[in-house]
């Protein structure tokens, strides 16, 4: 799996199943996952831990460009990707995931406080 390309679509593939995903917290790799204090804007309702899988694989099927590749501080050396997604309802969600072991992890999904 060299180019980044490759690795969001691989990211995207495994984030559709419950069993292919991650989002759980560890001290060796910290996560801020938060999906149920943002409300999706299609149902009106916070979203789930899947419904925010959801979301993410949408984004990186139809706009993998927008994922800047990052390094992570732990575990030291990984990459990840990030990006910053605007919802209809104007709510900016900070999103960051890392393929690991053959599953994709969910690093973060919260409220963005990027400018």
């Amino acid at each position: 799996m060299g180019d980044t390309k490759e690795k969001l679509a691989e990211i995207a593939r495994l984030g559709r199943y419950a069993s292919s995903r991650r989002q759980d917290f560890s001290p060796s790799s910290p996560c801020v996952w938060c999906p149920h204090v943002i409300v999706d804007p299609e149902t009106g309702l916070p979203f789930s831990d899947a419904s925010a899988w959801q979301l993410i694989c949408k984004h990186l099927d139809e706009c993998p460009e927008s994922f800047q590749e990052v390094r992570l501080r732990k575990p030291p050396g990984q990459i990840a990707f990030e990006t910053v997604l605007t919802l209809p309802s104007n709510d900016r969600v900070y999103i960051k995931v890392h393929l690991f072991q053959g599953k994709a992890y969910g690093r973060s999904f919260h409220i963005s406080t990027k400018e």
